[in-house]
């Protein structure tokens, strides 16, 4: 049953209009013959003619199930009496990631997740929470539990534009930090911090010490906490990001340099010695259960001048792409009020998708 629904889903998407009409049925014309060949993911074909909305088009369902010259090289090269399935890149978790953004992107109504979206309803500091953001006021202080909120999306607008399997995108990450349990100050946001972005993704598969490098993104970054002075927090960057994967596990190394700005615009000139220049990440998936972890460091060892931060996230899936989340963070650049303040801060909530 399923080879032949595989054989008439492809006959009858090779032999419809851009319309999207059905004109004859693919087993009356030998359909049986087209699969071996057909230039779409004859499994993404299934799964999108089961799924999608009545108004989407076949023209639709062909560019998000179009096959890339990788896997047709694949297909046309694998011998047909084969027991053994030839492993691809998209069997793994970045893969079938990278292969379902790829499928949406090609919606003109699609916003794809870029970091993990998240809500933690209990976010506690046992470092204490400063008050860099002038919110204190006499017989007022701010609450150690917090309820913390991260949205971050990106968009594609283009790809090939170089002709190096290239993907160009924006995105924006809102990070806040909400005293929502503290009454007395009628529940303020104590800190919201924005990240505009916009980047270049070049797609690989170099193999290196073993791990695999997927993508190279070359990306400016925009990052600010939109108060005025003497609260004002900004810095912009210029980073890259290179994505190795092996398995199911994925690392993440980013380096940056910060863009110059004037001494009397400055509003932290010392950021850099709190975040330092570069960031690592790794990310294992086993059996559902998701594990990260992120560590920045200034990697100047003398003396106290030595400042980093590391994050522990764990995460698992308890309804559809509904995740449990429990993250530990602990060091300097949490949020930019209070990046030269040294945060020890345990979070427990919901993550909507993850890394992988």
């Amino acid at each position: 049953m399923a080879v032949a629904k595989r054989f008439l889903i492809t006959g009858l998407l090779s032999l419809s209009g851009a319309g999207g009409s059905m004109l004859f049925p693919a087993s009356l014309l030998g359909a049986e013959d087209r699969p071996a060949n057909s230039p779409w993911d004859t499994d993404c074909l299934i799964q999108q003619m089961e799924h999608a909305d009545d108004s989407t088009n076949v023209q639709t369902l062909r560019e998000r199930c179009r096959k890339t010259d990788t896997q047709t090289s694949d297909a046309e090269t694998r011998s047909p009496a084969s027991e053994t399935p030839v492993a691809r890149p998209e069997d793994t978790k970045l893969g079938q990631r990278l292969a379902e953004e790829d499928r949406q992107k090609h919606d003109q109504f699609s916003v794809l997740s870029h970091r993990p979206n998240y809500l933690m309803v209990g976010a506690y500091n046992f470092s204490g929470t400063s008050d860099k953001a002038g919110l204190v006021n006499d017989a007022e202080q701010l609450d150690d539990l917090e309820v913390e909120i991260q949205l971050s999306l990106k968009v594609a607008l283009g790809e090939d534009l170089l002709g190096l399997n290239d993907h160009l995108y924006v995105g924006y990450t809102n990070r806040s930090f909400w005293q929502a349990y503290n009454q007395d100050m009628s529940s303020p946001f104590r800190e919201t911090n924005h990240e505009p972005e916009i980047w270049i993704g070049f797609e690989n598969r170099w193999d290196i010490l073993g791990w695999r490098n997927r993508m190279i993104d070359v990306g400016l970054s925009h990052h600010s906490n939109g108060r005025s002075d003497p609260y004002s927090r900004s810095w912009n960057r210029v980073y890259l990001r290179a994505v190795f994967e092996k398995e199911n596990s994925t690392i993440a190394i980013k380096p940056w340099l910060r863009l110059p700005e004037r001494t009397a615009q400055d509003d932290n000139p010392d950021i850099t010695h709190y975040m330092g220049h570069s960031q690592f990440r790794f990310v294992t998936n086993q059996d559902d259960h998701q594990l990260s972890v992120m560590a920045r460091n200034n990697f100047r060892f003398d003396g106290d001048k030595n400042k980093g931060a590391v994050e522990l996230g764990y995460s698992y899936p308890i309804h559809r792409n509904v995740n449990a989340y429990v993250k530990w963070f602990y060091g300097y650049g949490e949020t930019l009020i209070d990046y030269n303040v040294r945060n020890n801060r345990l979070s427990f909530g919901i993550q909507l998708g993850g890394w992988l």
